[in-house]
């Protein structure tokens, strides 16, 4: 039932209350927690067991892996929090399942909770940063933190985001509501609409007059400054004047009465609509001239219409506000990401759009002054940074902000330039009594550089940051294409090794390793290949793109397997006596179950630890000395052997090799191809040989092409050899088959 005693004062139309047994129960809140440790899961369920958060109940959904938690949020995406394990099926599964919830989903709304049983694995500054997430906890320290506290933060913060697009979303609603006022973008565009609904609403010729006074609620009132906004008929000139110049004086006083005493006036050959601001965001008079008196239902009408007003001001003022919001960076008050982007667009259209430029500018360990110094500092300084990119980029240029220390220059070819942002080094900044000087690294691409969209040209453009910030502090670069090509080329790339490797298809080939002394082939050297009838790529190309990579640990897992399983076919076909060597990258050897890994497959499968030798490359161990010696030494305990493979070509051999946790060395093939060829190589290479019986290893020569070459190894103290002189590496059936006709 409407209470409608006070027709023109939105204010005095209220409803009256429902029966509180009618109201509907409360939504609850939706989380999701994806996690392959059910005891956690289980742990999960009981805390959060009838549980209740900001006065909602809580519903938990869950997923036992990256796997089922896609297929579910590809059907059902209504989530409030999601927590994510870092670690499932593989150890970047959490982090690989958010990006797809973030960028592939589009679920900019659930606020995300990382968590972790091993403290350190993923950064947590940078996967704060890059993922968009509320929280990053390691659940030893749920039950300190309190996870109802956690989850409350996250929920309260989802429910702002929803609400705020919520809202967006009603707007827009509210404004469909009339075909003209949901065209208006502006407060003149609806104060123009305005007029023109009330004319055909009272059948009146359209002439009249809408002032503004205030731009918002918090505005202190000034009525003797209105402005005329909107203006139809013999007013029209008067649009962007103030009611006080008006030329009849009595319509200025009625506008500024209405304003001033906040309430409409109707008489009979003109109306006066009040609307107020706690509706519109500023107060609005409507004058318009009827030329006669109306009539009950007109007046009723002239209600509705008032408050349909209101919602359209505000509408509009809102619709900026946001668009604000969207488009310009709080802080700085320029554009930010958004606002760049449909700048890039605009640019791209104009005459000019192919040779203008974009520019991104990235101050060097902002990170270190907002911990040392702190936010406050830090805000400052993004202030500082802008003042002096204002100067050397002044317009046509634009400057924006894309993120916390990232900057934009979108520009004329013959203004932006990397040779100018160089001098924002050359400069001491003062702020908050302390003087700073500061480095950037920054990036340039055409605008017409790349087609495609906006966001592509951003994205080719943070490419080539990425790349100038790995040259160090100060680093500009131009965008390069065929980097851009090369870039693509590996992640097509990486897309087929995964298939590769989740379809079985790299196998190991086998290389003889022959005794100088007997001349018996006493083992092998396990090679991973990618079979050319499944799209085949070198192992020179592939192994180093797994091994930036968690690939690397798959296949590193899949070349244990096959060598034990080549073991044991070894001793079915009576070649019990054989060994195998398989490669090992640095990177293995992070995984804290690696060992371990190697100790249980030998055990389950029966194999002698010393059948097995791994091979690390001389440079991987000089590179990770003190992490790496202490594995080796660890590995070697439990009877596997261990092989210093490419010796020779470290960085620093002399000054480590006494270090080295050593069963064999093997020769890099280079010095081995110069035997005969050069005396000076023969001296080093003989040097190595009697290096490696200084530390009790034997020696292993590998590219062995000729006999000459044999000859000198055995006879310089060298016991083994391996290339092509005693065999390429073969299939396993084939391999069996050699060694088989060999004479014994």
């Amino acid at each position: 039932m409407l209470e409608d005693d006070h027709p023109l004062d939105p204010d005095r139309i209220v409803f009256r209350p429902e029966d509180n047994a009618s109201l509907p129960r409360l939504k609850p809140w939706r989380i999701l927690a994806i996690d392959d440790d059910i005891d956690f899961q289980a742990s999960l369920q009981h805390t959060l067991k009838g549980a209740n958060i900001l006065d909602r109940p809580v519903e938990l959904h869950l997923a036992n892996g990256r796997q089922s938690a896609a297929h579910l949020l590809a059907r059902d995406r209504d989530f409030a929090v999601i927590l994510v394990d870092v670690v499932m099926e593989t150890d970047d599964a959490g982090l690989r399942l958010i990006k797809g919830i973030r960028e592939m989903l589009g679920m900019v709304e659930p606020r995300i909770i990382l968590l972790t049983g091993q403290p350190g694995f993923a950064p947590i500054e940078d996967v704060m940063r890059d993922y968009d997430l509320s929280d990053y906890c390691l659940k030893s320290d749920l039950a300190k933190r309190g996870l109802k506290n956690i989850l409350t933060g996250a929920i309260r913060a989802y429910h702002q985001l929803a609400t705020i697009n919520g809202a967006r979303k009603g707007l827009q609603l509210i404004l469909e509501a009339s075909n003209r006022f949901s065209v208006a973008r502006s407060v003149p565009d609806m104060a123009s609409a305005a007029l023109a609904e009330l004319a055909t609403l009272l059948g009146i010729p359209e002439e009249g007059i809408v002032a503004v006074e205030g731009a918002s609620v918090a505005s202190p009132p000034n009525v003797a400054g209105a402005a005329i906004i909107g203006a139809a008929g013999r007013y029209a000139p008067h649009i962007g004047q103030s009611i006080a110049v008006l030329p009849d004086t009595s319509i200025a006083q009625l506008l500024a009465d209405t304003l001033a005493e906040r309430s409409s006036i109707s008489a009979t050959a003109y109306q006066v609509l009040y609307i107020p601001r706690q509706h519109a965001l500023a107060d609005y008079a409507i004058y318009v001239e009827t030329g006669r008196p109306l009539g009950e239902p007109e007046t009723q009408l002239l209600a509705v219409f008032a408050a349909n007003a209101a919602k359209g001001f505000s509408n509009v003022a809102l619709i900026s506000r946001l668009d604000r919001m969207a488009y310009e960076d709080d802080l700085l008050g320029i554009p930010n990401r958004n606002g760049l982007l449909r700048e890039i667009e605009r640019i791209r259209l104009s005459p000019e759009g192919h040779s203008a430029q974009l520019m991104l500018v990235d101050l060097d360990n902002f990170a270190g002054i907002n911990e040392a110094f702190g936010v406050a500092v830090g805000n400052a300084v993004l202030r500082a940074i802008y003042a002096p990119l204002r100067i050397l980029f002044p317009p046509p240029c634009i400057v924006g902000r894309i993120s916390a220390d990232l900057f934009a220059v979108l520009g004329p070819e013959s203004k932006v330039d990397l040779s100018r942002v160089e001098r924002i080094s050359h400069e001491e900044l003062h702020i908050a009594g302390q003087s700073f000087r500061f480095t950037v690294c920054a990036s340039q691409i055409a605008v017409g550089e790349l087609p495609g969209e906006a966001a592509d040209l951003m994205r080719a453009a943070r490419s080539t940051l990425r790349r100038a910030k790995r040259q160090g502090q100060g680093s500009l670069l131009k965008h390069d294409p065929q980097v851009e090509l090369e870039a693509g080329a590996r992640f097509e790339l990486m897309s087929r090794l995964a298939h590769a490797i989740e379809y079985d298809q790299l196998e190991l080939h086998f290389q003889p390793m022959v005794d100088f002394d007997t001349g018996r082939i006493i083992g092998a050297e396990a090679l991973i290949r990618w079979p050319a009838e499944h799209g085949g790529v070198g192992p020179d190309v592939f192994i180093p793109l797994a091994e930036k990579s968690s690939y690397i640990h798959a296949i590193g897992n899949r070349v244990l397997e096959q060598a034990c399983a080549a073991l044991l076919r070894f001793d079915a076909a009576g070649l019990g006596g054989l060994t195998v060597s398989i490669n090992a990258s640095a990177r293995q050897f992070e995984s804290p179950t690696f060992i371990g890994h190697i100790v249980h497959t030998l055990k389950t499968r029966g194999i002698e630890a010393r059948r097995l030798k791994v091979e690390v490359t001389e440079t991987a161990v000089v590179e990770n000395i003190v992490r790496l010696t202490s594995q080796l030494a660890s590995l070697r305990a439990t009877g596997v052997r261990i092989a210093i493979d490419d010796f020779g070509t470290g960085q620093a051999s002399l000054a480590y090799v006494h270090l080295l946790p050593a069963d064999l060395i093997k020769l890099d093939m280079s010095f081995v191809q110069r035997i005969g060829r050069q005396d000076r190589s023969e001296a080093i290479t003989k040097i190595m040989i009697d290096m490696g019986h200084a530390i009790g290893a034997d020696l292993v020569a590998e590219g062995v092409e000729t006999e000459a070459q044999a000859i000198w190894l055995r006879k310089h103290g060298c016991q083994i050899g391996q290339g092509w002189h005693f065999g390429r590496p073969m299939p396993l059936p084939e391999f069996i088959a050699f060694c088989l006709e060999q004479p014994s």
